[in-house]
């Protein structure tokens, strides 16, 4: 039943993300504690891992909003995630989502004929990080519609689904 719930809460993320670009904040904020309410019912130490998993969540997406990489409602989506799967469910899917990401990133590069382009703007915001240190990039963000971005929600919803049925 629990995983049935996760499951429905991510596919949901990323049909909203694909059709908006947004991820509604009282859906993760209900996942996130819903989350946390499940795991102390199971017990302190699950409660503990799973606060302790969204925490890390929290942290990396938040490292990665600040320099601009996703926008705050994937920083909210990998909380909530943090919360309802618990560490080891939780690194699974994420690096399983990251893979997607890229593949899903690639497929949009070759498709927009912008690959090329692309490794400039990465070598861009290297250069920038070496003067200015590590901020988001002023041009070349999650931010600026006019460059390849994909839907991160999409590739956590596979990346999770993936663990709940590993």
């Amino acid at each position: 039943m629990w995983n049935s719930f996760i499951g429905a809460f991510v596919v949901t993320a990323a049909v909203a993300d694909l059709r908006w670009r947004k991820i509604p904040r009282w859906l993760t904020v209900a996942a996130f504690v819903t989350g946390l309410a499940v795991h102390a019912f199971r017990g302190w130490a699950d409660f503990w891992s799973a606060t302790a998993t969204a925490s890390l969540g929290f942290a990396i997406g938040l490292a990665l909003f600040s320099l601009g990489a996703i926008g705050g409602g994937d920083v909210k989506l990998v909380t909530a995630l943090g919360a309802m799967l618990g560490f080891g469910p939780w690194a699974f899917a994420m690096e399983i989502a990251i893979l997607a990401s890229v593949a899903m990133g690639l497929v949009q590069m070759i498709r927009r004929k912008v690959v090329v382009q692309t490794f400039r703007n990465m070598l861009t915001i290297l250069k920038a990080w070496l003067t200015i240190g590590f901020k988001a990039h002023p041009l070349i963000n999650v931010h600026n519609a006019s460059l390849v971005r994909s839907p991160f929600a999409v590739a956590a919803a596979v990346g999770t689904l993936c663990a709940l049925v590993r």
